[in-house]
């Protein structure tokens, strides 16, 4: 019996990967993949299956998310009164919505400093990240993200 050895340029291992990863994110069904920096996969993003994500997908995405998070006194969640409110900070309050979206400044999220994040907080909070993370990754700028700029994004 013979055998044959392939030698695989290095060159070719980072495309190929790539491939395989964007197989693994887009195929249909596949379990969601955990998000990075409170990106989602994108096929939950992609509401209407064409293949692209619009800024009115993403804010539908965001709305569910709103519709998670309960309006909620700081100083109920932010235990340590550090101005900080971390995802374990959140988890250990019940607060749902903001997972994945690391930790999260009081005064960017209670933007009149009551000490009460109400419902118009959150949506405001939500609305500008999701804005903000859509601008960064429609790298051409024609308004719709391609799966190859969801990828690209997601691992910067």
């Amino acid at each position: 019996m013979r055998s044959t050895v392939f030698a695989v340029s290095p060159a070719l291992l980072a495309p190929a990967g790539a491939l395989l990863l964007a197989a693994l994110l887009f195929a249909p069904g596949h379990a969601q993949v955990p998000a990075s920096q409170g990106v989602p996969a994108f096929h939950l993003l992609d509401r209407d299956g064409d293949g692209r994500v619009t800024l009115a997908e993403v804010l539908a995405y965001a709305k569910q998310q709103r519709e998670l998070a309960k309006p909620f006194a700081v100083k109920d969640v932010d235990r340590d009164g550090d101005g900080i409110i971390t995802q374990e900070e959140l988890k250990a309050a019940g607060i749902k919505g903001f997972e994945g979206m690391g930790s999260i400044s009081v005064k960017e999220l209670d933007k009149n400093g009551d000490g009460y994040v109400s419902h118009e907080d959150i949506e405001n909070y939500l609305n500008t990240k999701h804005r903000e993370a859509y601008a960064r990754a429609d790298a051409d700028g024609d308004g719709r993200i391609t799966p190859s700029e969801f990828v690209l994004f997601r691992f910067k």
